[in-house]
């Protein structure tokens, strides 16, 4: 370019370049590639190129090609290193017919800049609102179809929805979140929060995606943290989920840790680590910005707005902290939220008593990392956490109580040395193990294997000891000797309980939610040992399902599952070709003891199943049922989750119940209370579950609407009793571990 394109570009105010129609800059003033204008980039260099530092350049490449002779300038916003501003691109014609172009930088005033904040939040508030508005009644319309008995094919696509449209509720949730911190209107509250059961709380619904993947997934506070702290248990829960949910999603092997401890003062410091593929230096700054992605390519392997992060760094420094990310690519990644937490000033009057007291354990984990988390748990407990190494387990052993011992999943050298120890020491109470694969595969049905996440109630109570103020130990029931069982269930609660019941006997299971379902599989080339089917399912029962097979000549054990325990239930299951009866809700032990005739005994020496306590009855939900639940699973994540589910689906099962009594369908009355009555039994609502039986018995020809509307009203009287009950268990440990601070 000649001299007159020089003094042009000098001559104006701001950063300025003439480019070519491919975007390569042919000359610039010094304000264009100076920090003034934010590195733009250097003459010889071409525009949106990988060398040019500006991420708002994207499309000005594009601008500049489409900017011809006699068009409007092109004007694109841009977000430099020096500040926000507008790109324009004007067409320059010169002496000799080449054409050119001319971009100018030309910042916002600080009114200017006010201006777009301010619109930019009153645009996402209401695109937040209305996004929200119909979301809100899709989710209550695919609540209601879920309550419904549906044809699995049908089932399968509603719940599809159910996903999709949570998925998009949540970000809508976020893109308000924004909104009013973009116009500082969110609100940060001050009270106790307990910081164990907060983090504890995070990782158990993590649990299932961690172990599909063989991570192992931690979470301890340090032993020396006050019972509670003060601060937004809220918030502080909505920046965990985001921090802990990303470093599960994006580890594939290795280990998620989380912990948190004193960092001076009343300053805390809560760090998650992952051994994940890390992030370049680049990204470290930009995936705190909204609707930025480490991995922003089409091909990027997971989901997301990008809103997480941006959110979560927002919502810390609202607390008054800082988030930090330390990373490497293929180094993992550590996130560090600073947060200034003042101890509550109501504390527990003592010193809890500590239920491993004097006891001395050997911790063996893959990582530094997961070593300390562990040894934090066991200190916290009372114990004395002694770190070793494979090698130098049989020298330390006289020197310890136990081996608590951490598996590499995706190492099966350190799986067979794992097994070894399990086999030596795990009958003798000394080494309990921390698998981190599937609960289905061999090794985790072995005595004195967890599966991960491990929290410290089930530490203190998989080494059978008494943790004072908490149940007792977990039920132990020997395992059968394999086998498949087929297991046809139209309910999702107890559909979910069952086949965790049968896995916990060393048993495969297979599941279907009706009655048709149940024939094809049994007539198809799957060979089940024993088959539990449900007597009241859609499209067909229990009772046709076992005709069918029968008559197709189809010799396979059948035992029925009913919730109503009448008198006349085992004569008509008999007749129809079943080969015995059992009454919901069934105990792990009295599951084993049905199917222990139909499956070979394991080798070794039988354990006697602890004796199961009568039945209780009264007006009062039951919450022994649960922590009976939780024990005889040994997941209480589980049952955490099973109970989340009942709840979530309760006021969709509620409304179906009200609209079948207003149109009179009496079916849909005897279906809908049929399928409240066997989750509420299963979970300890007992008084519900009893008023869902009198409606099931009296959604009859003959009985009159007054009454019909009376049994509906008695289950709506026990609907509050049960909720309290299922939200007090729920809270139970927080309120341990809070000493009722809340």
């Amino acid at each position: 370019m000649g001299f007159a394109a020089r003094t042009l570009v000098e001559a104006l105010p701001g950063p300025a370049a003439i480019v070519d129609p491919d975007g390569l800059v042919l000359v610039a003033n010094g304000r264009w590639a100076g920090p003034d204008g934010g590195g733009h980039p250097a003459e010889g260099t071409v525009l949106g190129a990988g060398t040019d530092p500006c991420p708002g350049h994207e499309g000005l490449l594009t601008a500049v090609r489409e900017t011809t002779p006699g068009s409007a300038p092109t004007v694109l916003p841009c977000r430099c290193a020096a500040g926000p501003g507008t790109l324009r691109v004007t067409h320059l014609e010169t002496d000799c017919g080449s054409r050119r172009r001319l971009v100018t930088l030309e910042p916002l005033t600080a009114a200017d800049d006010d201006s777009v904040a301010q619109a930019k939040s009153q645009f996402l508030a209401l695109l937040g609102h209305e996004i929200r508005t119909p979301v809100t009644t899709v989710v209550a319309t695919v609540d209601l179809l879920r309550a419904q008995p549906l044809q699995q094919d049908v089932r399968e696509v509603v719940d599809s929805v159910h996903r999709s449209v949570h998925a998009l509720k949540s970000l809508t949730d976020d893109l308000l979140d924004l909104a009013r911190l973009e116009t500082g209107s969110l609100h940060v509250e001050r009270r106790p929060v307990a910081l164990r059961p907060v983090l504890e709380g995070i990782v158990e619904p993590l649990q299932q995606q961690a172990r599909r993947k063989g991570i192992l997934l931690l979470a301890a506070p340090a032993p020396d943290l006050p019972a509670a702290v003060v601060g937004d248990i809220g918030r502080l829960r909505q920046v965990l989920t985001c921090v802990v949910g990303n470093a599960v999603k994006f580890t594939e092997a290795g280990e998620v840790i989380v912990t948190a401890a004193r960092d001076g003062g009343d300053a805390y410091v809560i760090t998650v680590s992952d051994t994940g593929p890390g992030i370049a230096d680049p990204d470290r700054e930009r995936i705190f910005a909204p609707f930025v992605q480490a991995d922003s390519s089409a091909a990027r392997r997971h989901e997301g707005a990008g809103l997480g992060l941006a959110l979560a760094a927002r919502l810390v420094r609202c607390m008054g902290g800082t988030i930090e990310v330390r990373s490497e690519p293929g180094e993992g990644s550590q996130f560090l939220i600073r947060l200034p937490l003042e101890t509550a000033p109501e504390q527990p009057a003592g010193p809890a008593p500590l239920p491993l007291t004097r006891r001395r354990v050997a911790v063996v984990a893959p990582s530094p990392r997961s070593e300390l988390a562990l040894s934090w748990l066991l200190t916290s407990a009372g114990a004395e956490p002694v770190p070793a190494r494979f090698e130098d387990l049989s020298r330390r052993l006289p020197e310890v109580d136990t081996v608590l011992w951490c598996d590499d999943s995706h190492d099966p050298e350190a799986v067979r040395r794992a097994d070894a120890v399990i086999e030596v020491l795990g009958p003798k109470g000394r080494a309990l193990m921390i698998s981190t694969t599937d609960p289905r595969t061999g090794i985790v049905r072995k005595p004195g294997v967890l599966t991960a996440p491990l929290v410290l109630g089930r530490l203190v109570a998989a080494l059978n000891l008494e943790r004072t103020g908490v149940r007792g130990a977990p039920v132990t029931v020997p395992p059968l000797a394999g086998g498949r069982v087929l297991l046809a269930e139209d309910n999702d609660v107890n559909r979910t309980v069952f086949r965790r019941m049968i896995e916990l006997l060393g048993v495969a299971c297979d599941t279907v939610a009706d009655g048709s379902a149940a024939v094809d599989a049994m007539l198809g080339g799957t060979a089940y040992d024993v088959v539990l089917m449900d007597l009241q399912m859609p499209r067909t029962d229990g009772l046709e399902a076992t005709r069918r097979v029968r008559a197709a000549g189809c010799g396979t054990p059948i035992l029925a599952l009913t919730a109503t325990a009448l008198h006349g239930d085992r004569e008509r299951c008999l007749a129809a070709g079943m080969d015995g009866h059992l009454s919901k809700p069934i105990t792990l032990p009295e599951l084993r003891a049905a199917l222990e005739p139909y499956l070979s005994e394991p080798a070794g020496e039988p354990q006697e199943a602890p004796e199961e306590p009568e039945p209780r009855d009264g007006d009062v939900p039951d919450l022994s049922k649960l922590l009976d639940l939780e024990e005889q699973l040994e997941d209480r994540a589980l049952v955490v989750t099973t109970v989340n589910t009942f709840l979530s689906q309760l006021d969709g099962r509620r409304t179906a119940l009200a609209e079948a009594l207003r149109k009179q369908d009496r079916d849909a009355l005897r279906a809908t209370a049929h399928t409240l009555k066997s989750s509420s039994a299963l979970l300890g609502a007992g008084p519900l579950a009893e008023a869902c039986a009198r409606v099931e018995r009296n959604a009859v020809p003959g009985t009159s609407e007054r009454d019909l509307n009376a049994l509906v009203a008695d289950v709506e009287g026990a609907v509050p009793g049960a909720v309290r009950v299922m939200a007090g268990y729920l809270a139970a440990d927080e309120r341990q571990d809070s000493a009722g601070i809340r």
